[in-house]
C-alpha cells in the first residue's frame, strides 16, 4: 500500500530554520506541493522545482490576496523570525513574530488545514510581565503570544508547538566550541530542527497523532522524534 502524501504552505521560507524546511519538502516523495508565502524570493531552482509554489507579497501583515493558495493544504508551517536588531524595534520585532503569525494562522484556520505546526523557543510565556525595554522578558511573552496564535486564537484539529532551546545556524566555519554544543545537544541544528517538524506531519498524516494540542519542549525531546 502506497504511502498518504500530503500537501504543505509554510511562512518563513527564506530563515535559517525555513529554508531547511523547504529544502527538505522538496526532497521528500511523500510532499508533493509546497507553497511558500514570503516578501523575498528562495534560492531555489524554480525550473527544476515544479512542486514548489513560491508566492511573494510585499505586506506579510495582509495575506488575503494570497486566499486560494491556503485551500487545499493538509500542514501549515510557521518557520517566521527575527531578532529586535534585525527588526529594528521592539514593535517592529512584535508585528513579525506575533503580527504575521496571527494573519497567517487566520488564512490558514479558514482555508480548514487540519495541521498547524509552528517554532516557538523554550520558556515562553503570553501572560508573563514583559516590557519593551526588558527584552528577555518581551521576547518572552512576545513569541509566548505567537504560539496562541494557532492555540486559542485559531483552533486547529492538529496542533504542534516546537520549543527548542539554543539553535545552531550551521555556518560554514563552526567553532570548537559551537561544535561542542551540538553535541551534547545544547545546540540544536536548524536542519534537524526542520527534519522533526516534517515526521511531525507526517506522523499527524499516517494517523499516529492525537487530536488537540501538542508541545515539543527542548532540544532532546525534538530530536527524540528523528530516532
Amino acid at each position: 500500500m502506497n504511502s498518504p502524501t500530503f500537501k504543505a504552505i509554510m511562512i518563513g521560507a527564506t530563515g535559517a530554520t525555513g529554508s531547511h524546511l523547504l529544502l527538505q519538502l522538496l526532497s521528500n516523495d511523500k510532499c508533493v506541493k509546497i507553497t511558500s508565502i514570503s516578501r523575498r524570493p528562495s534560492k531555489i531552482d524554480k525550473k527544476n522545482n515544479k512542486k514548489l509554489n513560491e508566492i511573494l507579497i510585499d505586506n506579510m501583515n495582509d495575506l488575503s490576496r494570497t486566499e486560494t493558495a491556503w485551500k487545499g493544504n493538509d500542514v501549515f508551517f510557521n518557520c517566521i523570525g527575527t531578532t529586535r536588531i534585525k527588526a529594528g524595534s521592539a514593535n517592529k520585532f512584535s508585528n513579525i513574530e506575533f503580527g504575521i503569525s496571527l494573519e497567517a494562522a487566520k488564512m490558514a484556520f479558514n482555508a480548514n488545514i487540519p495541521h498547524a505546526c509552528l517554532i516557538s523557543a523554550k520558556g515562553v510565556n503570553h501572560k508573563i510581565w514583559g516590557p519593551a525595554f526588558i527584552h528577555p522578558l518581551f521576547y518572552m511573552k512576545i513569541m509566548g503570544k505567537k504560539e496562541q496564535t494557532i492555540v486559542e486564537n485559531y483552533k486547529f484539529k492538529h496542533t504542534t508547538i516546537f520549543q527548542p532551546g539554543m539553535l545552531s545556524r550551521l555556518q560554514s566555519k563552526d567553532s570548537f566550541i559551537e561544535k561542542f554544543m551540538q553535541r551534547k545537544n545544547i545546540k540544536l541544528r536548524v536542519d534537524l530542527l526542520a527534519g522533526a517538524m516534517i515526521k511531525e506531519a507526517e506522523g499527524v498524516i499516517l494517523k499516529r497523532s492525537i487530536d488537540g494540542i501538542k508541545y515539543i519542549t527542548g532540544n532532546n525531546q525534538i530530536l527524540s522524534i528523528l530516532k
